[in-house]
């Protein structure tokens, strides 16, 4: 912002028109992981995707889920999908997804239904999100 500024000719009226409101960086990478471009190809698609997920302890497992939205928090994305595997839906850290190859074959609900589901199925998805004081949210 202090570049822009130093460059405009008329730098008192600059300061005044600079923005009241400024997004910082977090020390969080904000990059998304190379495979989240697939997973959002095959959201747009209805595409069911073939994923090798690491869990927390290291496991690896191999899944077919069909991605319905990519929730986007500070320290981490994750994936919403139904999973073939567990015939519910699951949540999946995009940052543990090790390969993801979008298939050919489309799932076979609309998006919107899988929504609508995901949300009454799993009220708690918000619990994702931390509470760094302990209050109730």
């Amino acid at each position: 912002m202090a570049k822009i500024i130093s460059s405009r000719t008329d730098r008192s009226s600059a300061v005044a028109d600079a923005p009241a409101l400024l997004a910082a960086a977090s020390i969080f990478e904000r990059s998304d992981p190379e495979q989240v471009a697939s997973l959002r190809a095959a959201i747009r698609l209805l595409r069911k995707v073939s994923i090798f997920y690491e869990d927390g302890d290291g496991s690896v497992t191999e899944r077919v889920v069909w991605p319905i939205i990519i929730v986007y928090f500070d320290e981490v994305r994750v994936l919403a999908a139904w999973c073939e595997r567990r015939s519910a839906f699951r949540h999946f850290r995009v940052d543990r997804v090790r390969m993801a190859k979008v298939l050919d074959e489309r799932y076979p609900e609309r998006r919107s239904s899988l929504m609508r589901r995901w949300r009454e199925q799993d009220r708690d998805w918000r619990s994702f999100l931390t509470v760094s004081d302990g209050a109730p949210g």
